[in-house]
């Protein structure tokens, strides 16, 4: 079967895809924002050394419990949508973090920290897989692939993929209006480690 760049459904159908690409038997793979684990539903884990966690676990993305070097493949998906901020926001409160409000803040800080750690405890060509999406706030697009994107040339990286997954159905709307396109897609950057 063909791997194509996007794929309409959840996590859960098009992580394989991505895995069957960038994966090898046996490989050390840690998702360090586990939560639920929507993302293994569909895959057999048992072909890995795999390691689940997230900060509800304890483990905090920025300073991971792995030696420089020990890992093939890192999984981040953290709270990307920062709407509201704060700790009382729904997603913060499921990852128990304090959600910048601001976009500007939130990128930094959400991803970047995460970003430094894993080329710490990445072996040399090994992946990072980063989940995110693009938004809106304030009427203001922010096209947050894009600048995930230069801060990991920039810092190093070589982007190896990048993987769109469409939504089923209609994305919930919070206003009668509307100004732009809803989003109604996210992305799977996949990052190497050079």
């Amino acid at each position: 079967m063909t791997i194509l760049t996007a794929k309409v459904g959840n996590n859960s159908d098009l992580f394989p895809d991505i895995l069957d690409v960038y994966a090898n038997k046996y490989d050390v793979i840690i998702d360090v924002t586990y939560g639920k684990g929507v993302f293994w539903r569909n895959v057999d884990i048992s072909k890995y050394t795999f390691h689940p966690s997230d900060i509800l676990t304890g483990v905090d993305y920025n300073h991971l419990p792995y030696k420089n070097d020990s890992v093939d493949i890192m999984v981040f998906d953290p709270p990307y949508m920062g709407h509201n901020g704060g700790k009382g926001y729904a997603v913060a409160r499921n990852y128990n973090v304090d959600v910048p409000k601001y976009h500007k803040d939130y990128i930094p800080r959400l991803y970047f920290g995460a970003m430094a750690e894993s080329t710490r405890v990445l072996r040399k060509g090994g992946h990072l897989i980063i989940k995110c999406q693009d938004e809106i706030q304030s009427g203001k697009q922010n096209m947050n692939h894009i600048t995930i994107i230069q801060h990991a040339i920039e810092s190093g990286w070589r982007v190896e993929d990048l993987f769109i997954l469409v939504q089923k159905g209609t994305p919930i709307m919070r206003h009668p209006y509307q100004k732009h396109a809803r989003k109604n897609h996210s992305y799977f950057v996949v990052l190497r480690k050079m």
